[in-house]
């Protein structure tokens, strides 16, 4: 049989083929331009493809002992130049695997060898002659073996996919902290252009805009013609923010578009949405009122209904593809909060993470610019921390679970990467108070020695005191001087605004746990007898007594919750049968006080922008004063009314005299940092009418973490 003339070394991979003879690499039979040194990494990777070739192989081969090179900087331009030949990626390889430190290792399949003209034959020893096999059994054990081989390929690639499920991959973790801004101040919404940091901050008794450079300094004020503004999104080329303006507490925002680094905010639409956000080509605007999910142009214009969820929307972001949307769903009986996903068409709603967080208090998430990661925060332990989850992006993957990534002292929440993926800016915090004492001439003073608690209420008597602990939100009850301190233990239940009964034998309060949202409870004063003032009722907040102690008027809906209002709104509930009688047209109003006498109940609107008395004699409501309204409190002889503002530039404490209607500015609260509870600042009255309120101590700060992402 006659010989080929020529036996050229070719090898074949993708592709491509390499011919070592005439020196050329081809790309389907079209010649790719390769350098010398290169070509000669290509060949030496070829000849053993699937092993390390050490960087020190390299250098032999490449340069002689009396060659003077930067050899690190040499063997790395030629590796690029060979990638670029290839159209390689070094992160994510099809030809050339980087083995750091060590050498390089070709990963595809090859067809051929680098140098089959150098393979040796291996000579093989005559063995002795064997019995003759009949053809027939040749046949059938080769047909059986060719069987067995067939049924073994299922086998074998199901051990291997369990191996590969069973092996632990390697965990995100954080490996230490920069803080970011040194003002103490309440922060949320942290937005980036990647150069700055853009957030809301409660600046004095108003929410504002602040900014701050990514690797920390001085805050500064965000200029805004605007009183009240949060922080949504950025636009993709760093233009602009995505703002909200609110003008209330029971309704959602005004969306504005804020030029950077200055200029006049212009308006987007006519909507008052809970969220919003920008997509990432910075083509369409997305938002939420209450359940359903919106879609208009980038300017708010031609706005259409995109799909409607099983809960009120409050959080939208995007992938970084543009392709999905994750939402906070959360549910306004309770509080409770899920992470959803949906496409950028609105179709395809289902849970991030069904079942995991039974308690369902995961929320306010943000995908990695890398699109690996998907970073959120959940509450769990009594702590707010930040989770992250990888992002699943094929069949083959072993499902992911979420990785804890903070751990306390500190709560972390409003987490967002930076632009390179190598850090989380998050606002860390830990909540502390001390309820302060004014006196007209020495001004605030530390009262209860400064412990950290909220919400003092005291026995008609004068000689007993309950009160809320802060950050544990826990019952307690002691003597006004502080002693005999008692701690209430309801499990699982946060506790809010504690009320004497008229003879002390009852305390009434708000109790929220994880399950049920805040509703009204009675305990008797030592402890025992826990039991729903409204059995069965979804809400009940403020809970006031009557002078006689037989009644009790309570907020039966979640007015000045922020969340949609649905309900009787105020009424009046029997102790003893529990059953109650709605006023008239008080559905949107709440926090309401009897007067002493018993004859008026004072309410405010669910805006918080009114005071208004309801006459009993006369059944009819009456308006008081118009400003931004707190916590409202009657004088211990009914002849005043004293109150505090609050969502303001200039908030103060004021008293309202019944009799001429004449309204008082007692005192300026510029400049103290008060503590904001889950229902805003909170002032009381001591059993001589003089003021109490709680002053901040908290530490909240932006802090960058510094974390490793395989």
């Amino acid at each position: 049989m006659a010989q080929p003339a020529t036996n050229r070394r070719t090898v074949q991979f993708g592709l491509f083929e390499l011919d070592l003879d005439a020196r050329e690499l081809r790309k389907s039979g079209v010649r790719i331009k390769l350098q010398e040194q290169p070509f000669q990494i290509l060949s030496m990777l070829l000849e053993r493809p699937g092993t390390i070739i050490t960087r020190e192989e390299l250098q032999k081969k490449l340069w002689t002992g009396d060659t003077f090179v930067d050899f690190d900087l040499s063997l790395n331009s030629a590796v690029k130049k060979l990638r670029q030949a290839l159209n390689d990626d070094s992160e994510n390889p099809r030809f050339v695997e980087t083995l750091y430190r060590r050498g390089y290792r070709f990963i595809a399949p090859v067809n051929g060898a680098a140098h089959a003209d150098e393979l040796q034959p291996v000579e093989i020893e005559p063995a002795a002659p064997a019995s003759p096999v009949p053809i027939h059994a040749v046949s059938k054990f080769s047909a059986w073996r060719r069987r067995l081989g067939i049924a073994a390929i299922p086998l074998l690639l199901l051990l291997g996919f369990i191996a590969y499920r069973l092996v632990p991959s390697p965990q995100p973790m954080v490996l230490g902290f920069t803080q970011i801004t040194h003002d103490g101040l309440s922060k949320g919404g942290i937005v980036s252009d990647g150069q700055r940091l853009y957030f809301t901050e409660l600046l004095g008794e108003h929410f504002g805009l602040s900014q701050v450079s990514v690797a920390g300094g001085e805050t500064s004020e965000l200029p805004t013609p605007f009183r009240n503004v949060g922080m949504y999104d950025v636009a993709p080329n760093g233009s602009a923010l995505l703002i909200g303006v609110f003008r209330g507490t029971d309704k959602g925002a005004e969306l504005w578009s804020l030029p950077l680094p200055s200029g006049a905010p212009r308006r987007l639409g006519d909507y008052i949405v809970d969220c919003a956000a920008w997509s990432p080509d910075g083509g369409q605007l997305f938002f939420a009122m209450g359940r359903d999910i919106y879609v208009a142009k980038s300017d708010g214009t031609d706005g259409r209904k995109l799909a409607t969820m099983g809960g009120a929307v409050y959080g939208i972001i995007f992938s970084p593809d543009g392709s999905r949307l994750r939402l906070d769903i959360v549910d306004t009986r309770n509080g409770a909060a899920a992470i959803w996903e949906v496409r950028r068409d609105g179709t395809g709603a289902h849970p991030v993470l069904p079942g995991w967080n039974p308690d369902l208090r995961d929320c306010c998430s943000r995908w990695t610019p890398d699109g690996k990661y998907f970073l959120f925060e959940s509450f769990r332990d009594g702590k707010e921390g930040l989770w992250a989850l990888a992002d699943k992006s094929s069949w083959l993957e072993r499902r992911a679970k979420p990785v804890q990534l903070t751990n306390g002292p500190l709560n972390f929440g409003s987490a967002l990467p930076s632009r390179d993926g190598k850090s989380i800016f998050a606002v860390g915090w830990q909540s502390r108070c001390e309820v302060v004492h004014y006196d007209g001439k020495s001004g605030f003073n530390p009262f209860l020695g400064g412990v950290s608690v909220s919400d003092l209420a005291f026995s008609r008597d004068g000689m007993w005191i309950t009160y809320i602990s802060i950050p544990d939100r826990q019952l307690w009850r002691s003597r006004v001087d502080g002693s005999q301190r008692v701690q209430f233990r309801f499990e699982g239940m946060d506790v809010a605004l504690p009320q004497w009964s008229p003879d002390g034998k009852q305390i009434v309060f708000m109790g929220a746990t994880l399950k049920t949202g805040w509703r009204a409870y009675l305990v008797l004063s030592d402890g025992t007898g826990l039991r729903e003032l409204v059995p069965g009722a979804e809400y009940g907040y403020d809970p006031n007594w009557s002078p006689d102690g037989k009644s009790i008027v309570v907020t039966l809906n979640a007015g000045g919750s922020g969340f949609p209002v649905e309900g009787p709104g105020i009424a009046i509930v029997d102790v003893g049968t529990g059953k109650f009688s709605p006023l008239p047209d008080a559905k949107n109003l709440f926090s309401p006080r009897w007067s002493p006498d018993g004859r008026h109940i004072l309410a405010i609107t669910t805006d918080a922008e009114k005071l208004v008395l309801f006459d009993r004699v006369t059944q009819k409501w009456e308006d008081l004063v118009s400003l931004p309204i707190g916590y409202p409190s009657w004088s211990h002889d009914g002849q005043h009314i004293y109150f505090d503002t609050t969502l303001t530039d200039d908030p103060a404490f004021f008293r309202f005299r019944i009799s001429d209607h004449k309204l008082e500015r007692l005192f300026s609260l510029k400049g103290m940092k008060r503590y904001w509870g889950q229902f805003g600042p909170w002032t009381g009255l001591a059993p001589d009418d003089s003021p109490l309120m709680v002053r901040d101590t908290s530490s909240q700060e932006i802090y960058a973490l510094e974390w490793k992402a395989p």
